[in-house]
């Protein structure tokens, strides 16, 4: 097996497994009133941390400490972005579609440009701009059909997760060198610490236990291979899959809870997912072109 099929095959699995994500924490919140926002965040954190930390000492065993060692300060600041992204898409979920939550976070590879331009004076090229410029207008064209209303509030934490991602993944590419995928379980424990401090209790009932487990595992095993991924292949080809996320879980979010997605979210969906597997077709073809 070649290492690119190795890192698609990765980056498809990952992104299947994470679809149903979505509808796992909108099932949790349906089957018992008693489990607000934080308590769901307070178990999906930890069960986040507990997975990773089991994946990296079957990995690495005796040397699992000094795989967390390694991180250093820079992988501190990627936990602390990704334990902050962590919080926000739960309350994206909560409060708005999860149509609409989801082409709004899959809009991550545009912050990603943006945040490098930012932070790693990275210039993008006009293709990447005039694509951010599309993608912003598909997400006003999403929000637009919750100004006035309550679900305004879940697309702004879907924004907010999306930048957090971006900040996430061009550090991540910073450290390039480092393996980054204990990193997540420090996100996770900080998103966990964060909502011990908010939630009014932490205990479940045990119809939603299963729920919250299954959030645990799919959010381990998932980006801890989208993390590796990039290097076995070209991060603009795995930003070409990553949008499947977004179809994969509204079609779940349709089939499960019947949840059909507005017309703004099927409009100004397909104008940022056609526009983002374009952009990231052409950053793939033109980094293979100036490698020939």
């Amino acid at each position: 097996m070649t290492n690119h099929l190795k890192g698609l095959l990765m980056t498809i699995f990952a992104v299947v497994i994470l679809s149903p994500d979505s509808v796992l924490i909108r099932l949790v919140e349906e089957a018992s009133s008693e489990v607000d926002s934080w308590t769901v965040l307070f178990w999906r954190g930890l069960l986040y941390a507990v997975g990773v930390s089991l994946l990296v000492l079957i990995k690495y065993r005796s040397k699992t400490i000094a795989e967390f060692k390694n991180i250093g300060k820079g992988g501190l600041v990627i936990g602390l972005f990704s334990g902050i992204s962590t919080g926000t898409f739960v309350f994206a979920i909560v409060y708005t579609s999860i149509a609409n939550a989801l082409v709004i976070i899959s809009t991550g590879p545009i912050m990603i440009a943006i945040v490098a331009w930012f932070l790693l004076k990275e210039k993008s090229s006009l293709i990447t701009w005039a694509a951010m410029i599309i993608v912003f207008i598909g997400i006003y064209i999403v929000m637009s059909g919750s100004f006035g209303g309550k679900s305004l509030v879940g697309d702004f934490f879907a924004l907010i997760t999306a930048v957090m991602m971006g900040f996430t993944f061009t550090l991540t590419r910073k450290y390039k060198h480092v393996n980054m995928v204990p990193v997540n379980a420090i996100g996770g424990l900080i998103a966990a610490l964060i909502a011990f401090l908010m939630a009014n209790q932490i205990t479940v009932p045990a119809e939603v236990v299963g729920y919250i487990i299954a959030m645990g595992a799919i959010l381990s095993i998932s980006f801890s291979l989208i993390t590796i991924a990039p290097r076995y292949m070209p991060a603009a080809e795995v930003g070409m899959i990553m949008p499947l996320e977004t179809v994969l879980g509204s079609l779940i979010a349709w089939y499960v809870i019947s949840e059909v997605p507005s017309v703004n979210a099927l409009v100004g969906g397909s104008i940022v997912i056609v526009t983002l597997f374009l952009h990231s077709w052409y950053s793939t073809r033109l980094a293979k072109n100036q490698i020939d």
